[in-house]
């Protein structure tokens, strides 16, 4: 298992690096895009065509790579509260491995889904209604996200398996 870590280690990296960029690279674009909205509507009563759309649009990139952050650090929003009603730490050691695995297929499906949705979208040149911008730039958005999920829920699935063998060792 070891080897494993040596090999996706560097990767690892690379990609939390890289959801890091994004997020910070988006959240600078979508507040600046939003700051220009507000003065501009605000202060000299001008509309700026297509902003709105541009804000939007990049905000997807920053939802999908915060959603796959969160699943890299486990700290996305979760209803956890078997803890609270089971006290058998092996019921709740499968609850967590189940739960990582449910995760692993709704994430699946979404990639398929968003896969479909890309290649659906290239097909048609679909372009954001203002802009003209190719949608697949801010659609790409959900399977890049999905697949950063999908490993990363994976990961989740393999650490509380071995977590529920390692506590059969030690008993």
């Amino acid at each position: 298992m070891r080897i494993l870590n040596d090999i996706f280690k560097p990767a690892d990296t690379v990609l939390v690096l890289l959801m890091k960029v994004i997020i910070i690279a988006v959240t600078v674009l979508t507040t600046g895009t939003m700051l220009v909205q507000v003065i501009a509507r605000y202060v000299f009563e001008i509309s700026i065509s297509g902003l709105d759309e541009l804000t939007g649009h990049t905000a997807v990139w920053l939802y999908l790579m915060g959603a796959a952050y969160g699943t890299y650090e486990r700290s996305q929003i979760k209803a956890e509260m078997m803890h609270m009603f089971v006290k058998n730490e092996n019921v709740l050691q499968w609850t967590r491995i189940v739960s990582a695995l449910v995760s692993i297929v709704v994430a699946s499906f979404m990639t398929v889904w968003s896969w479909d949705y890309i290649h659906w979208s290239i097909l048609k040149h679909e372009a954001t209604p203002t802009l003209r911008l190719p949608a697949v730039l801010f659609q790409s958005a959900i399977l890049t996200g999905a697949v950063l999920m999908v490993v990363y829920f994976t990961v989740e699935f393999v650490d509380r398996i071995k977590d529920f063998a390692a506590s059969k060792i030690k008993h």
